[in-house]
């Protein structure tokens, strides 16, 4: 990894649980939403969006963030469909084409499954073997106490959770210190393939970006030029919309 971007991912990462904020503080909640506004300026009215495909369009309506999750286990079809969401669909091509962008089809991002209670998994860590659509076991471990670590301390009983890392030296070759932010683009556009994937299927999800990073890392043993950028709790749902 570059000195600099080493330099500003020291500065970013979460050294421990987060909290929910100092005591004494006013913490911004989810419901103070602010919009940009031209009042002084013309406005013009659009047309109704086009309708989408009738499924695409439901999981569009259905994606929510879920922080409480049922005791169900999840299925090894429903890991499937979401680590399935973000796969090959062309590898014929001289460089692949797969269901999300790649800035200069680089590829950086890593996809690991923490296995807490995946029907058919033993309880611990699995990398996703891309170009074969496997599951490569790791090592078993029963990671349930370090959930407010890999997960968050905010969201209470996932059944999995699927982390997103980035070799980012693989981009770095060709974009230098831009493949620090290229990296977070191509994570964020996975997650939302799975995050649709996953509503369609009724599996509850959660975006998350407070787990501590030294925990992952040791935990998967990444090298110096691998680092975790993100993370999806994932589980049966715990109540109706």
């Amino acid at each position: 990894m570059l000195n600099e971007t080493q330099r500003f991912y020291e500065l970013t990462r979460n050294a421990e649980v987060p909290s929910a904020g100092a005591e004494g503080s006013t913490p911004v909640t989810p419901t103070q939403i602010f919009y940009k506004e031209y009042p002084r300026f013309e406005t013009i009215e659009l047309p109704p969006a086009r309708n989408a495909d009738a499924r695409l369009d439901a999981a569009w309506n259905d994606r929510r963030s879920e922080r409480e999750f049922g005791p169900a286990t999840l299925s090894l079809s429903d890991v499937a469909s979401m680590l399935g969401s973000c796969r090959i669909v062309d590898d014929e091509r001289e460089t692949e084409r797969r269901t999300y962008p790649s800035a200069g089809a680089r590829f950086p991002i890593e996809l690991y499954l923490m296995a807490f209670r995946v029907a058919g998994l033993e309880p611990g860590c699995y990398h996703y073997k891309v170009r074969t659509n496997e599951l490569e076991v790791l090592w078993p471990a029963d990671l349930e106490s370090k959930t407010a670590e890999l997960v968050s301390p905010f969201v209470s009983n996932p059944a999995a959770a699927i982390v997103m890392t980035s070799v980012i030296s693989r981009a770095e070759v060709k974009y230098g210190h831009k493949a620090y932010p290229f990296s977070y683009l191509e994570a964020g556009h996975m997650a939302q393939n799975m995050l649709l994937a996953s509503a369609s299927q009724g599996i509850g999800t959660c975006p998350i970006g407070g787990f501590v990073d030294s925990t992952i890392v040791d935990l998967l043993d990444l090298t110096d030029d691998e680092i975790p950028v993100y993370v999806i709790a994932a589980g049966k749902r715990d109540r109706n919309p």
